[in-house]
């Protein structure tokens, strides 16, 4: 007789196939502590004009794997009630008062390079968030056609909550204090979570390394 609670979990398979065990330990950084405006970020974040409301799912543009990823993420029942977003940053002038309001001592502090890099807002409502997902730079990489090395941080801009938590790999994150800036090194599998009773703001920034 057919258990109506198994599944095939062709993501679970993909990892054992690529031997991601959370068995094995992913040394992580501490972190980088920013000092930050966060109340300027939340009012560019309320006024501007090209909110993105989305979710996680395949996307044309997507690589191979990160396809397989949204692919699978799907199948398990992730969809657009459960991990919707809503963000700025993609448009450039966003994008630019975003930087300005970091500050370019803050990302020096984050070896990253100002002109080139990309900061995002994101909120994610009580009782949503990213899934395990692996983060990929190609696009990244083809607007600005350098093969320097690229670093992604998230950056914590509300207080820890309630139901909030950052996982990269078997690194489980909470308590974390605003202006807490953890790097993401690519291909490393990780996701982001709010499952409490207040918005979760973060920022997303990405760029090319200074060192």
């Amino acid at each position: 007789m057919t258990n109506i609670f198994e599944y095939d979990n062709y993501y679970q398979d993909f990892l054992d196939q690529n031997g991601v065990d959370l068995n094995k330990a992913f040394e992580l950084s501490g972190p980088t502590k920013l000092s930050l405006n966060t109340q300027k970020l939340l009012k560019i974040f309320s006024n501007s004009e090209h909110k993105q409301n989305k979710f996680y799912k395949a996307r044309p543009f997507f690589p191979q794997e990160s396809m397989f990823q949204a692919v699978c993420l799907s199948n398990l029942g992730y969809n657009e009630h459960n991990t919707s977003e809503t963000n700025i940053g993609l448009d450039p002038n966003d994008n630019l008062e975003l930087k300005s309001a970091i500050g370019l001592s803050n990302f020096n502090l984050m070896k990253l390079d100002m002109h080139s890099s990309l900061a995002r807002l994101l909120e994610y409502k009580p009782g949503t968030g990213i899934p395990l997902h692996t983060d990929s730079f190609t696009a990244f990489r083809e607007k600005y056609g350098s093969d320097k090395k690229i670093k992604r941080y998230f950056v914590a801009i509300s207080k820890w909550d309630w139901g909030h938590f950052l996982q990269i790999h078997d690194n489980v994150i909470t308590h974390w204090s605003v202006g807490d800036a953890y790097e993401i090194p690519e291909g490393v599998y990780h996701l982001s979570v709010n499952f409490g009773i207040k918005p979760k703001h973060t920022l997303t920034i990405t760029g090319f390394s200074n060192e």
